[in-house]
């Protein structure tokens, strides 16, 4: 077999003899004087008798006797087998060494100054994958010592140390990482010697990149290092674990992930925006950190969240969890890949999720940010009456009911005055699943605003308070609220069409498919409807609703009937201190109108009043009626329901 420089072992078949004479004289001399020192561990001696270069590998330190006793040289009865004259100062000589004569290449250098020959280097014939290879004493010692320090300052946590056995990316990073987290992970990584005694790493070399493995009380440890300008560096360093869920599968991607847990929480504790969008991902930063109010949900420092901290990695995800005032802070990760080459993989936050009440409720920046986000500019929009605004922030039940139903010639009359006033401020928010509540105040006026996930995303659903007579749900009283003065409007505009089609058919029976327009009667309908609202009763079981507004005065009672799943219109009766009963039907004051002037109708129809003729004045035919019923007896008998 060859070996470098053209040095042959002599063949097996070789008969081989011992190497008398003065040739070999100072060649046996030279390998038992580095033999003897090597066997007594005298370091200065083994210094005397090697090269400069062979020192500085072999014997860095006063712990580099263990590391070459791991390497196992064989000693004994030495014979020279070979030896070879490279150059007048360079010999190469081959010996076999014990009973079992294992052969061994010394390479002997001659000290210019002193004229003494010295050992250079030692190459010891080992089988690897069941071929016969010549591997270098310098070189495994140089590894060995480089793995010891690695493994020490990781151990001890030395952060120079830790710096100075890494190489390349992996240090790149490590520099970057808070001290406290490089500290935390350094205790991780190492974990435990499996004893005192030092013991030979499994190590496979090819040509400048080493892997090692070396036995920890709680697995092993792998170490992949490069050689770079002649010096090993660690690259990257794993953990596998007995223990399940402590594997580490890289060290360096794991200290990728704290760095941008770091930067995340200093450039959050900091309100650095700017930062937080560079160490965020692009969604979560848009939608929720951007608009975000930062101190209403604080996050723990740098330094405290290394204190106490969990890393689990799955793919290309990982969850960061830590503390935060006895409450639990998960920060996932997420691997964002590059396409290009010289572009290093990065990590970034995508979401942050608080845990309360013993982690039985949780809720993420998302929807902390966005459910303030929302409820606010929900609010300013009532306050500006923005039609726009409030339906873009509202669920599409909301929307249908309320938002898509305004007249925009009404929009400044919106009844909303309640839950629009200044002075709006959020005290609470509660999540419960896809339902978050946020309670807050209005002035003196205590509210809640309900918000529902549309897919997605949190909008508002209803509004929730508490006003005497009158149902909780700003919803469903906004919803019939908007309907009476959107007939007010088509009143008064003489919008028949619209009219009939929020009446109940009775009403229209009796009045809106008979006439086209309005009759005229001796009260301004449009105007009490736009009265303010005083009481509401509903009740969706039956789908029937009260609505007062005004006073007893001068205002209106609306009955609202629930038709073909739609809430209309079925009678109006008027307030008023005119007339004895201070209530007046609509319906009837319209048909005694269309009685009174046939030219209302369509085709010029006759209507006849079906009340009794009598000498009593208008006033006292108006006081027979009466609340909350309208009698049918006084006007013409409707076609029946279908």
């Amino acid at each position: 077999m060859m070996l470098k420089n053209g040095f042959s072992l002599v063949s097996g078949l070789l008969l081989l003899v011992s190497v008398t004479g003065c040739a070999s004289m100072v060649e046996m001399k030279t390998i038992e004087q580095f033999a003897q020192a090597m066997e007594k561990e005298d370091i200065r001696k083994l210094k005397h008798h090697t090269t400069m270069k062979f020192s500085k590998v072999a014997f860095r330190d006063k712990s580099s006797l263990d590391d070459l006793k791991v390497l196992n040289i064989p000693t004994g009865e030495a014979t020279i087998v070979e030896i070879k004259d490279v150059s007048e100062n360079h010999k190469k000589v081959v010996v076999e060494v014990g009973k079992n004569k294992k052969k061994l290449l010394y390479e002997l250098k001659k000290v210019t100054k002193t004229g003494e020959w010295v050992v250079d280097d030692i190459y010891i014939n080992q089988k690897s994958k069941n071929l016969n290879v010549m591997k270098s004493v310098t070189e495994q010692m140089d590894l060995l010592v480089t793995i010891r320090e690695f493994v020490d300052a990781w151990e001890d946590g030395n952060r120079d140390d830790i710096l100075a056995s890494t190489d390349g990316e992996f240090k790149e990073t490590l520099e970057q990482l808070h001290p406290a987290f490089l500290a935390k992970l350094s205790q991780r990584i190492a974990g435990e010697s499996s004893s005192t005694k030092r013991k030979r790493p499994d190590a496979q070399m090819d040509k400048d990149i080493a892997i090692i493995r070396i036995s920890r009380r709680s697995g092993q440890m792998i170490i992949t290092m490069k050689l770079n300008e002649g010096k090993w560096k660690a690259t990257d360093v794993a953990v596998e674990s007995r223990e399940d869920g402590n594997h580490v599968k890289s060290a360096k991607k794991e200290a990728k992930m704290l760095l941008a847990v770091s930067n995340f929480l200093d450039a959050y504790n900091q309100a650095d925006k700017v930062a937080l969008k560079k160490f965020s991902a692009d969604k979560f930063y848009q939608g929720s950190l951007n608009f975000g109010d930062l101190k209403v949900a604080p996050l723990p420092e740098s330094q405290m969240a290394a204190a106490d901290y969990e890393l689990k990695v799955e793919d290309k995800l990982a969850n960061f969890i830590t503390q935060k005032d006895g409450k639990m802070v998960n920060l996932s990760l997420l691997k964002i890949e590059s396409d290009e080459m010289d572009i290093p993989d990065q990590y970034l936050v995508e979401e942050v999720t608080l845990f309360q009440d013993h982690g039985k409720q949780q809720v993420t920046l998302t929807s902390l940010f966005s459910s303030r986000a929302i409820t606010l500019l929900f609010n300013e929009a009532l306050t500006k009456r923005d039609v726009k605004i409030l339906g873009f922030s509202s669920t599409p039940d909301l929307n249908r009911r309320v938002w898509e139903q305004v007249n925009p010639n009404l929009v400044a009359q919106l009844p909303i005055d309640e839950i629009a006033q200044p002075g709006f401020e959020i005290l609470d928010i509660d999540f419960n699943g896809s339902v978050t509540k946020v309670h807050a105040r209005q002035g003196n006026l205590p509210l809640t605003y309900i918000l529902r996930d549309h897919l997605g995303q949190l909008l508002v659903d209803d509004i929730e308070l508490d006003l005497q007579g009158r149902p909780s749900s700003v919803k469903a009283t906004l919803e019939l609220l908007v309907q009476v003065q959107n007939y007010a409007y088509d009143m008064h505009e003489n919008n028949i069409r619209n009219l009939q089609r929020h009446s109940t058919r009775d009403f229209n029976e009796l009045v809106w498919r008979q006439v086209d327009r309005v009759p005229q009667i001796g009260f301004s309908i449009p105007e009490l409807l736009m009265s303010r609202l005083t009481t509401m009763e509903l009740n969706e079981n039956q789908g029937y609703a009260r609505l007062k507004l005004g006073d007893d005065q001068q205002g209106a009672t609306v009955i609202i009937k629930r038709q073909h799943d739609e809430y209309v219109i079925d009678d109006i009766m008027i307030h008023s201190d005119k007339v004895a009963s201070r209530y007046v039907s609509t319906k009837k004051e319209l048909r005694l109108a269309m009685a009174a002037d046939t030219g209302l109708l369509r085709n010029n129809q006759a209507v006849q009043a079906t009340y009794t003729i009598s000498n009593k004045t208008p006033s006292e035919e108006r006081s027979t009626i009466s609340i909350p019923e309208v009698e049918p007896a006084g006007f013409e008998v409707p076609q029946e329901e279908p």
